[in-house]
């Protein structure tokens, strides 16, 4: 019994030095409970989606974002070539011929932002689309996930009830 006492006394000491408090070496170790301080902390909140079913939900996100992200550079991109395309167009001039034909004259300045720019825009034009298709696509299949996670937790699914011990809808 003595020995059972000894180790107790010992375990306590660890303890307290573990906390960082001193105990004073008594006989007879007194221990006062203290109440635990009242909690304002939430209490962690339940959550109904399975591990895979956050993991995709992530992953369509993430997605998303990607393409949005795309969507918003490729359009940067048209407005760039859209304004080196018009400021390549303020350099050129038109004149009439003596024969009544219209004809198109640039600086050195015009001839090369025109096609640049043009070039850029058209391009960028083309990525525009085409990642707009994509955040459609995209956005669709998160929906539908979340679609199906609203749906597999819903309270009109087919379940046990335990009050009557039947299936329910």
């Amino acid at each position: 019994m003595r020995s059972l006492s000894v180790v107790l006394a010992a375990l306590l000491v660890c303890v307290a030095s573990f906390e960082g408090k001193a105990l004073a070496q008594e006989a007879r170790p007194s221990v006062q409970a203290q109440p635990p301080p009242p909690s304002t902390a939430l209490p962690p909140s339940y959550t109904m989606y399975r591990p895979y079913d956050e993991r995709d939900l992530e992953d369509a996100k993430q997605q998303s974002r990607a393409v949005r992200n795309g969507l918003i550079g490729t359009s940067a991109a048209f407005a760039l070539g859209a304004i080196i395309g018009g400021i390549g167009i303020s350099q050129c001039s038109t004149s009439t011929r003596v024969d009544g034909t219209e004809e198109t004259v640039c600086n050195n300045a015009g001839d090369v932002l025109v096609p640049l720019g043009g070039t850029i825009a058209g391009l960028s034009a083309i990525g525009v689309l085409t990642t707009g298709i994509m955040l459609g696509v995209r956005n669709k299949h998160k929906r539908d996930i979340e679609r199906e996670i609203r749906r597999r937790y819903s309270e009109r699914r087919l379940h046990w009830d335990e009050k009557s011990g039947s299936l329910v809808f």
